[in-house]
């Protein structure tokens, strides 16, 4: 039995952390690119959103290396997410492959019933281990979000450009070969040692923005084509906010407290939308951008796939938002025929109206 999983963003680590701490053999599917969306793409329906065309291709291309258990995450409301995993088994079962999904809904399920859930893969294996594998994956989210955190921190200052890059670039080759928490968290270190040796010029001010929006194309370098780097490399400070950690913290481990916490996005995201749910992050999206321009953020950019509904219902807020908090929003809306050449025109254009926004509000500061 050999288990693969879908690619989003930083998330591979921690499930390979994960699966290798517990002992079980996994298939890692090739990095998202160009061909696996053309695999994907080619045998999914036509208006699907971009994820599903996309984690299907990982899921074609990693059976074909040998994987026949595929282990991924669902969803609920008006997402279509909660459909993804019978309809791509299906998908898979017409095209002649064999191997069981696992769909783990964990925004619903309990610590048990996750147990349960993975309890044919796990049968055998020691208890210790598999509560050691959880907690190990759950810290290297944390590490590596942070690791991030400090790259995009570093990348926006550093007097030498391209150095930030040329590490991370070493931290993801090096990452691959690395076994167990152990050797990942020794990576994890030295390459946060690297980043705080990089010169950078304390004296810059940055552009601060914002990235929300749905939570598959904000991660995913390959789909949202490197976005946090190019802002990086044009001086701008990048904070997304949808990370791997806090997609655990709001979905999986708020639901094995004893106490229910609030969410501060979603109570925020109530101001302009007077429900509790809209499916998929949208409530998400309205309250980060609320919050975002109450840490007086220079901007924010909405990233979602085509036809995506809950981020089509956030945008909608988004006249009233701008007005209220005085804060530009630009919607960048992806699918698998978006062109790098006018994708990247546009927020270029979007940071120089951020830049001379600013400069109008000195000048008005000097005059007064």
């Amino acid at each position: 039995m050999k288990v693969t999983f879908p690619h989003m963003g930083n998330m591979y680590i921690s499930i390979k952390v994960l699966l290798e701490t517990i002992g079980i053999k996994y298939v890692m599917p090739p990095f998202c690119n160009k061909k696996t969306l053309e695999v994907g793409s080619a045998y999914s329906p036509e208006f699907v959103c971009l994820p599903f065309k996309i984690l299907l291709g990982n899921f074609i291309r990693a059976i074909e290396n040998g994987a026949n258990v595929i282990l991924m995450g669902g969803g609920c409301g008006q997402c279509r997410l909660g459909y993804y995993g019978d309809l791509q088994a299906e998908i898979l079962k017409s095209l002649g492959y064999k191997a069981e999904l696992i769909c783990l809904d964990v925004g619903n399920m309990t610590f048990k019933d996750v147990l349960d859930k993975l309890r044919p893969l796990t049968e055998g294996r020691s208890v210790i281990d598999i509560l050691k594998g959880i907690v190990y994956a759950v810290r290297t989210v944390l590490l590596v979000d942070r690791l991030n955190k400090l790259a995009n921190h570093i990348r926006c200052r550093e007097i030498n450009k391209g150095e930030a890059d040329s590490v991370m670039r070493q931290f993801h080759s090096s990452i691959e070969k690395a076994v167990g928490f152990k050797g990942v968290k020794d990576i994890l270190t030295s390459t946060r040692n690297q980043l705080k040796k990089i010169g950078i010029d304390k004296k810059v001010q940055p552009l601060k923005v914002a990235i929300v929006g749905e939570i598959y194309v904000s991660l995913e370098p390959f789909t949202n084509l490197n976005i946090e780097k190019f802002l990086g490399n044009m001086g701008v400070e990048v904070h997304n906010t949808l990370s791997i950690s806090h997609w655990i913290t709001s979905h999986f481990i708020k639901n094995i407290l004893p106490v229910k916490l609030k969410d501060k996005p979603r109570e925020a995201g109530k101001e302009f939308m007077r429900t509790d749910d809209i499916g998929g992050h949208g409530l998400e999206t309205i309250g980060n951008s609320v919050l975002s321009a109450k840490c007086k953020y220079d901007g924010v950019i909405h990233i979602f796939p085509f036809t995506c509904m809950p981020e089509i219902i956030a945008q909608s807020t988004f006249g009233e938002l701008q007005d209220k908090y005085n804060i530009p929003i630009m919607t960048l809306i992806i699918d698998e025929m978006t062109g790098e050449a006018g994708y990247m025109t546009r927020v270029e254009a979007f940071i120089d109206m951020l830049e001379r926004k600013r400069g109008y509000g000195k000048k008005d500061i000097e005059a007064c």
